[in-house]
């Protein structure tokens, strides 16, 4: 029996500020997509609390830490499995992603194409935040999904702004590489709208729509943003399975209507594996674009051990 090659999909979960839900989305999203028969991988970036072990209460041997402080050498020896998805653990500690310096950068991102070519899906939870390191990483995904709330459209359509301009700058510098570079001109990032209610999200994306028209630049990248879901506040609920029972809402709860959010916004990710208007259709990877930018630079750097 021929086994189907892994999808190699990535998308990555991004906010502009700490307490919008962007981690439990991506724990509810990797939970979901396994749970459809996908093999899910999803890694914490998060190096100075480790939000999703926490959230989960997880004791790691091994985590990203350890990696990028050369203790362990591949990012496949820290993988461990939780529920219906393999997890790449963050860590507790005062080191911080976006802090991370050149030759770990590239190293990482050596390290993270090769091991997300076994998965359908790799998830990238990363910080909250509109550092550089932060944006190119979320610029590396087949699918950049940010996470907002009613009361943060504002910073979460600044977050959307921060990654457009980054892509255009990253874009300007491969254009500048080669002159067959095909420059993209538009970035088009999915919104959850967490804490709220359909009536309530959907209104409001049609004005993140409105000012992401009125800001339209011929020279610049120009924002499409795509509605992905919304999903209810449900404190308590929230509260027993993540402080009480340490378990994905989608397992201890799942005909919950926090839950049945959270199955069509995985649904809709499935969707798009048969979906040929909204799948990549350019000759290299967001990954290889961004790998493509330190082409020059790696020539100089020795191989990493």
């Amino acid at each position: 029996m021929i086994k189907n090659k892994p999808l190699g999909k990535i998308i990555s979960t991004i906010s502009n500020k700490g307490g919008v839900g962007k981690t439990i989305s991506s724990i509810e999203m990797a939970n979901l997509l396994g749970k459809a028969r996908k093999k899910v991988l999803l890694i914490d970036t998060d190096l100075n609390t480790g939000d999703i072990s926490i959230k989960l209460k997880l004791r790691n041997d091994l985590t990203l830490l350890d990696f990028f402080e050369k203790k362990e050498k591949s990012l496949t020896g820290l993988i461990k499995r939780i529920h219906h998805f393999d997890l790449i653990p963050g860590a507790g500690g005062n080191f911080k992603f976006a802090n991370i310096n050149y030759v770990q950068k590239l190293k990482f991102i050596r390290a993270f194409k090769e091991v997300s070519q076994n998965y359908d899906y790799t998830i990238l939870d990363l910080g909250a935040g509109i550092d550089r390191v932060t944006l190119d990483f979320a610029l590396s995904a087949d699918y950049t999904t940010i996470v907002t709330t009613p009361e943060d459209i504002q910073t979460g359509y600044g977050c959307a702004k921060a990654v457009a301009e980054r892509l255009n700058e990253n874009e300007i510098r491969l254009s500048e590489k080669s002159r067959d570079h095909v420059r993209i001109h538009q970035f088009a990032p999915f919104f959850i709208f967490n804490k709220s209610k359909q009536n309530v999200a959907n209104s409001i994306f049609s004005g993140v729509r409105r000012a992401a028209e009125v800001t339209r630049s011929n020279d610049g990248v120009q924002i499409k943003p795509r509605f992905l879901g919304n999903v209810p506040a449900d404190y308590k609920l929230v509260g027993r399975s993540y402080s009480e029972y340490h378990t994905p809402i989608s397992e201890a709860y799942p005909t919950s209507e926090m839950a049945k959010c959270y199955k069509e916004i995985a649904e809709f990710f499935l969707g798009l594996e048969t979906n040929n208007e909204i799948g990549y259709k350019y000759k290299k990877s967001p990954l290889e674009k961004i790998m493509s930018l330190f082409k020059n630079e790696e020539e100089s750097i020795p191989e990493l051990t």
